[in-house]
């Protein structure tokens, strides 16, 4: 490995900031390129450079590379509804900066480079569990700036290069309209208030929830392994599922949080959102079997956790 400092665009996110406390667990030093729209500064810690600045800019890019060896690439438009009223966003920062900063990384002399990819890039599911092997066909602009993006890295072969397709990722800190959370943060925020939950549908549709602990020790395990192995990592060129492999329905979810807190939720049930993918669930053998990563986060504890 060539160097100690570690660039995490997007580190002031909700997975940037449990990504950077562990990376600094680590011994790493991190450098952070963050614009602020959706996360925070991290200050107090000498280890940690932060830089403010929008990452669709080659003048905040060029910054933020000088003495990285490694690249964790976070940053991103993520909500949906923004990226559908503007695709002129979403293109320059989903996609044209991303692919722009793997090339402009790989010049500056990174050895390794991980990138947050999504399970969205699957679309509606043709099967269950969806693993790697699953058809990609993105449903929108934000969809397909992102298998773009996540092309160019797994398609590099000068330089260890993975894509991460997270699946719902929830954890302590993450804000209420994260468009990652949806339903879990929202729930918790409300039960906290003892006002009632309201589920669009019947309560049956389901989904992978992975905790933000599992999520950024991912990151951890497949950045160290490019580190050390370059373009023989098993995990180079490839795009892995982060999931816990289990599943839950949104009323079995609620059952789930009322017994955590003591309570009988009160749930209202409005007409199913039109576009809604009814049942989503993922299996990470593929990381399992490179690395030996497995969602370790039991489920209820999780849940303990946002309530306490």
């Amino acid at each position: 490995m060539g160097g100690n400092r570690v660039l995490v665009t997007g580190g002031g996110g909700f997975i940037g900031r449990h990504l950077v406390k562990l990376l600094l667990s680590k011994g790493r030093m991190v450098t952070v390129l963050d614009d602020l729209s959706t996360g925070q500064i991290i200050d107090g810690d000498p280890n940690v450079r932060f830089i403010v600045g929008d990452v669709a800019d080659p003048v905040f890019r060029s910054e933020a590379l000088e003495d990285c060896s490694a690249l964790i690439h976070l940053a991103a438009i993520a909500s949906v509804p923004r990226c559908e009223g503007d695709p002129s966003l979403s293109e320059r920062v989903n996609q044209r900066a991303a692919i722009n900063l793997f090339d402009e990384a790989a010049k500056a002399g990174v050895v390794a480079m991980v990138h947050a990819s999504t399970s969205a890039l699957y679309g509606m599911p043709e099967f269950l569990p969806i693993s790697e092997s699953h058809p990609i066909a993105p449903i929108g602009v934000y969809g397909l700036d992102k298998q773009a993006a996540e092309s160019a890295i797994i398609g590099r072969v000068d330089v260890g290069a993975c894509a991460l397709r997270l699946f719902n990722v929830y954890g302590i800190g993450q804000p209420i309209d994260s468009p990652y959370s949806g339903v879990l943060t929202i729930f918790s925020e409300r039960l906290r208030n003892q006002e009632s939950l309201t589920v669009f549908g019947d309560g049956s549709q389901t989904r992978d929830f992975v905790h933000i602990s599992d999520v950024v020790q991912a990151f951890a395990m497949v950045l160290e392994s490019l580190e050390q192995e370059g373009t023989e990592s098993p995990v180079h060129a490839k795009a892995l599922n982060v999931c816990s492999g289990q599943t839950r329905t949104l009323l079995e979810t609620i059952e789930a949080f009322g017994d955590v807190i003591g309570i009988s939720p009160i749930v209202r049930f409005n007409p199913p959102r039109e576009g809604d993918i009814l049942h989503s669930s993922g299996t990470s053998e593929a990381l399992m079997d490179a690395l030996g990563w497995s969602a370790q986060m039991n489920f209820t504890d999780g849940l303990r956790s946002l309530v306490s």
